[in-house]
């Protein structure tokens, strides 16, 4: 399977990108898709909205690139949440020894009522969306406070599945207390509840020129032996958009915290055909014509009017003869 561009310089190609509705057919509002859930054979995908009561949608893809279809059905909001607010940022799928699990992360505020959070999700079999099983804070200097923690607005923003039913949490940007050009890593056993430990090394924390007041990273996607897709956006007022993807080596255990991790490569999707728009969830998509990868990708619209609701698939290219990853 093709799963990086080859050489890296080929970069990607825009395989597919659908509009979708911003309401039902009975006029229920659609929008804030911040993070997705991909099927294993990438034609179902599950659109978390990080509304303030989310909820999930679901699209089905056919055919080889797969066309999504979108069901006009009500929107499923997640059953059993607290009354307190909720932020969904990132969305995933685990299997463990008791079957598929479901995990979502919620972004803090600065206030006690809504801290930033693990929650563990199912999908019962009568039910058509998600409901919460439990809920876990994150570490103290995780939360958002004056002057430390995650920033207002700023994460978690990225769940990574790894072996060992652990899951790997990523910022959006770095905690008040962090250098400046560092993104703070956490790590979450989840085999016996939850229990967290801080990770190094860091990764390192690059904005494009002009977006460096939004910049931020939105999804982390892992690869064979380790390595990391990650996906980052940037926003300037009125209305520019940065979206770059970059290729991060593995997470070796033992290493220094004082060297980040490093993009071996790095792609501006944009300048690929992408559109502009506010990205945030990416996901492993099916395989195409020729043994190439594709995966997902998702654009919040944040409900507002001058943005849309937008979902791309992109592949990597290859030049012929090239014996590349």
């Amino acid at each position: 399977m093709v799963l990086l561009p080859c050489p890296l310089e080929a970069g990607w190609e825009v395989v597919q990108h659908q509009v979708l509705p911003r309401a039902t057919d009975d006029g229920r509002v659609l929008g804030g898709f911040s993070a997705m859930v991909a099927d294993a054979a990438g034609q179902r995908l599950w659109l978390l909205s990080d509304a303030p009561e989310p909820f999930t949608v679901v699209l089905e893809g056919q055919g080889t690139p797969p066309r999504l279809r979108w069901q006009p059905q009500a929107p499923q909001p997640l059953k059993g949440a607290p009354l307190t607010p909720l932020d969904g940022e990132a969305l995933v799928t685990t299997g463990g020894p008791t079957g598929l699990r479901w995990w979502m992360a919620s972004e803090g505020r600065l206030n006690p009522e809504q801290p930033a959070e693990l929650l563990q999700l199912d999908r019962p079999a009568a039910m058509a969306g998600l409901r919460v099983l439990g809920r876990y804070p994150l570490p103290d200097d995780w939360q958002p406070r004056p002057g430390r923690g995650l920033r207002p607005n700023g994460g978690p923003e990225a769940l990574v599945p790894l072996p060992g039913e652990r899951l790997l949490i990523a910022a959006e940007a770095p905690l008040q207390q962090d250098p400046p050009d560092r993104l703070r890593l956490l790590l979450a056993d989840t085999r016996h509840g939850v229990r967290y430990q801080p990770l190094a090394p860091t990764i390192a924390f690059r904005p494009a020129p002009g977006a460096e007041a939004h910049w931020g990273l939105t999804e982390l996607v892992a690869l064979p032996g380790g390595r990391l897709l990650a996906l980052w956006r940037g926003y300037a007022p009125p209305d520019r958009w940065w979206t770059r993807l970059e290729l991060l080596p593995a997470l070796a255990p033992g290493t220094a915290a004082t060297t980040p991790l490093q993009p071996l490569a790095a792609w501006d999707l944009q300048a690929a055909g992408l559109a502009a728009d506010n990205w945030e969830g990416m996901a492993p998509g099916p395989p195409l014509q020729g043994d190439r990868a594709s995966f997902w990708l998702v654009s919040d619209d944040n409900f507002n009017p001058l943005q849309a609701n937008r979902v791309a698939l992109i592949a990597p290219r290859r030049v012929p003869g090239c014996s590349g990853p």
